[in-house]
């Protein structure tokens, strides 16, 4: 017969045995969550991953989409009341969903133009529209032969600019580029460049397409832009101009007064138009709890409104 003492001993063991069984449970559960939790975030993650390049696919719909409608009401210009400029909002894509913005690359100054060798004077009025626009924004203009400098061919340094052998005392040292910029955000290599003037400058200029001689599309530039076009074009001009949009044709400025002889001039050769091919859109895919963001840029065809991809990167 047993004593209570080792009824109380078997009493205490068994009571140990159920907590660790207690115990080993929920760290069994708590690790089989944690797991479950793991699996479901990268599954989402590689979702968005896989919809936010399909997403791209949405981006050429919409503008395959506002080519067609244009050509059916004849309306051959692009402007901010067009389809494509419309946010996407939520927009099911798979299993997540899509949020998305259409800009216009033409309605910004191609720094890649500053590349364009043959006339010197043409070159020269590319460089000062530039050094324009960066007094503008009250940028240092300076900094303008720098760009010149990335983007030539040569290795001859402008005034305020800088080549190979400038880079190459930086710590680490590099190369100057001497081809064209590839993404607005290669300007942080070349000197004076901060990442605070780059993200001042996104608004305003591209680098598509890569080989420059790109015009301007006056219906989608801002008045910053328009008016870094030519000396002449005033601050109230801009204004008119932004006023009148859509400008359907080319020399519909013809009929704002005070534009009518600077831009008659600036269509010789053409400086600006009314309707654009490239076209830039930040994509923002959720799925789930998990978010991904793309960038890409599209030209799209004249003929036939469909658009191939010029650039794209996952952010």
């Amino acid at each position: 017969m047993r004593r209570p003492d080792e009824r109380g001993v078997a009493l205490l063991l068994a009571l140990l045995v159920l907590a660790l069984l207690v115990a080993l449970i929920l760290e069994f559960d708590a690790e089989a969550r944690r797991e479950y939790r793991d699996a479901a975030a990268f599954r989402d993650n590689f979702k968005a991953t896989v919809l936010t390049r399909a997403a791209v696919q949405a981006a050429k719909a919409v503008l395959q989409q506002d080519f067609l409608r244009d050509k059916q009401t004849g309306q051959l210009y692009d402007a901010p009341t067009d389809l494509w400029a419309f946010p996407i909002e939520k927009y099911a894509i798979g299993d997540g969903l899509l949020t998305a913005q259409i800009e216009d690359e033409r309605g910004k100054l191609n720094l890649n133009d500053l590349a364009a060798g043959g006339d010197l004077n043409a070159r020269k009025t590319k460089i000062l529209r530039i050094k324009r626009l960066f007094e503008l924004l009250q940028i240092n203009p300076d900094l303008v032969d720098g760009i010149v400098d990335w983007v030539d061919a040569d290795d001859v340094p402008e005034a305020a600019g800088a080549e190979t052998l400038y880079y190459q005392s930086l710590r680490p040292p590099y190369r100057a580029a001497n081809a064209p910029l590839q993404t607005v955000r290669e300007l942080r290599l070349i000197k004076g460049m901060t990442p605070e003037i780059v993200e001042k400058l996104l608004r305003y200029v591209t680098v598509y397409p890569l080989q420059g001689e790109g015009k301007i599309n006056i219906n989608t530039a801002d008045a910053f832009v328009i008016q870094a076009l030519d000396p002449a074009v005033t601050q109230s001009m801009a204004a008119e101009i932004i006023q009148a949009r859509p400008i359907k044709n080319v020399v519909d400025l013809d009929q704002i007064a005070s534009a009518k002889e600077t831009f008659a001039r600036l269509r010789l050769p053409p400086v600006y138009d009314v309707k654009s091919n490239l076209f830039s859109a930040r994509m923002t895919l959720t799925v789930g709890e998990t978010t991904k963001s793309g960038a890409v840029v599209l030209q799209r065809d004249e003929a036939t409104g469909n658009s191939t991809i010029q650039y794209f990167r996952l952010l």
